[in-house]
């Protein structure tokens, strides 16, 4: 059996070889994936306290991609079901607490991660300190992957420049993150896919991936961003053939 067979075919937006992409309300599709399905959740929710008038030097409203509109904890019963091994949630302040609880509760050792932006914006830096950190609720099951030894939860990386979504995360804070936490061939869900992060991660690192996202427009935002990186991978192997 295919591998892809196992989940639903309603609401599939996109396919690729390691990949299903699904427009729609996370909460419904989640329901339908198997229990137990996915090895890895590595995912961005809504923090739901970051829009606010932009001040003229930085835009500060994210509109819905920053819009809560579901319970945290009804999202978690959901979701807890669907995972064999580790989860990543990236998160407001206020939410972390709320999710690390949780996951300790039902049996997960967990960390509190920090992106540290090499490259923080220098918006009234002259005034308070920088917005230079986010953050993220890691939690483990006793058997998941962890492919790294006695590393901190500090996680340096630049910020992109270029965003194709108000609140995507660079490329290489997510292949980091996947590469540690699965291995090649594992199965990772990001319920909250927007500009398809985790999913170009996947494609490149040779994981299997679900993403749902509800924005039709990200989702095909998302599906020509794979499509990009699958043409410039053949177009890589073609070059070392050849060569």
């Amino acid at each position: 059996m295919i591998w892809k067979d196992m989940f639903p075919k309603e609401n599939r937006y996109f396919e690729t070889e390691n990949g299903i992409l699904y427009c729609g309300d996370c909460l419904e599709i989640m329901k339908e994936l198997p229990k137990e399905s996915v090895d890895l959740v590595l995912t961005d929710i809504p923090y739901g306290e970051v829009n606010r008038k932009s001040n003229g030097l930085r835009n500060l409203d994210k509109k819905d991609a920053d819009k809560l509109s579901f319970a945290v904890r009804d999202f978690l019963d959901i979701l807890i079901r669907k995972v064999t091994g580790s989860v990543y949630i990236w998160c407001g302040t206020l939410q972390a607490g709320i999710i690390r609880k949780y996951l300790i509760d039902k049996g997960f050792s967990t960390r509190i991660g920090v992106w540290e932006k090499t490259n923080p914006s220098p918006m009234n830096g002259q005034y308070i300190w920088l917005s230079g950190i986010e953050w993220c609720v890691y939690g483990k099951l006793p058997k998941a992957t962890f492919n790294e030894f006695c590393k901190n939860t500090v996680w340096r990386f630049p910020s992109g420049r270029s965003k194709i979504h108000p609140t995507q995360k660079p490329i290489t804070l997510f292949s980091y993150l996947i590469t540690v936490s699965s291995n090649e061939n594992d199965l990772i869900l990001d319920p909250f896919i927007g500009s398809g992060t985790t999913a170009v991660a996947c494609e490149q690192l040779n994981r299997r991936w679900i993403g749902i996202e509800i924005n039709p427009e990200y989702c095909e935002i998302t599906k020509q961003r794979i499509l990009k990186e699958i043409n410039q991978t053949k177009l890589n192997m073609g070059e070392i053939l050849n060569a």
